[in-house]
């Protein structure tokens, strides 16, 4: 059974979403809770640990990305943004939601957000996030990335060139050309991977710097494998103050 909780401060709305759900997904999903603003929802989060949460933009006291950014990079939950606002859906995949639904929610779309959703739940689950965290935690040379399809893999950590989201899974690019989708999102991959030499190049990609070779001045950089991927304009100063730390800078 899946746990969700709805953060909506329209009550219209909040009793809407939950018919449907009700209706449609009652031995699947169960709602354990609702709130209407920020701080409540936070400690909503905290709280009861939901798989999902249905989260809107405007709210009473704030907006709803005032709430993931208080988790950072540490929720194992996916979002499913429902909103009248409809001018956030590039910010709201900035935080790798895992869709982003427009009021008056439509019965027929939530159903086939909510059907994709379950369909992957299966292949990673918050258990699985937290063992995968704690390997590179505790420094292991190798980790298993849980595929698709419910199997593992595992890789050398050193192997991995970058991640790249791919809606709501992550592809790991390895240095011999081989290419592992996952049931993970990659603001997930990325906390797991922030104890590693990882870093967020663009929305869509996380890179391993040990394997950069070059990079120049328009944003592009040069992998050992000869692969080039650009630096994104937001990311380009953070990224050339870690190229500074890297090892030793003639600058």
């Amino acid at each position: 059974m899946i746990s969700a909780v709805i953060i909506e401060d329209e009550n219209a709305a909040y009793l809407h979403l939950k018919n449907i759900l009700e209706i449609n997904y009652g031995s699947q999903l169960t709602i354990v809770g609702h709130e209407t603003r920020v701080e409540k929802g936070i400690k909503l989060i905290n709280d009861l640990n939901p798989q999902l949460v249905f989260l809107d933009i405007q709210l009473q006291d704030g907006d709803g990305f005032e709430i993931l950014d208080h988790f950072s990079d540490s929720y194992a939950f996916e979002v499913i943004f429902t909103t009248g606002l409809r001018d956030y859906k590039e910010k709201a995949m900035d935080y790798f939601a895992f869709y982003y639904l427009n009021k008056p929610i439509q019965e027929d779309q939530l159903i086939g957000v909510l059907d994709k959703f379950l369909s992957k739940q299966p292949a990673f689950n918050n258990d699985k996030y937290v063992a995968f965290k704690n390997q590179l935690e505790n420094k292991q040379k190798k980790i298993s990335l849980p595929m698709i399809n419910g199997d593992f893999a595992i890789v050398d950590i050193d192997d991995i060139l970058y991640c790249e989201a791919d809606g709501s899974y992550t592809k790991f690019h390895t240095k011999d050309n081989k290419v592992y989708t996952t049931s993970c999102n990659l603001k997930k991959v990325e906390g797991i991977l922030m104890q590693a030499t990882f870093f967020r190049i663009h929305r869509s990609t996380l890179l391993n710097l040990k394997h950069i070779v070059q990079f120049n001045h328009t944003g592009e950089l040069v992998l050992s494998n000869k692969k080039k991927l650009m630096v994104s304009s937001r990311n380009k100063t953070n990224f050339l103050r870690i190229l500074k730390l890297m090892n030793y800078s003639v600058s």
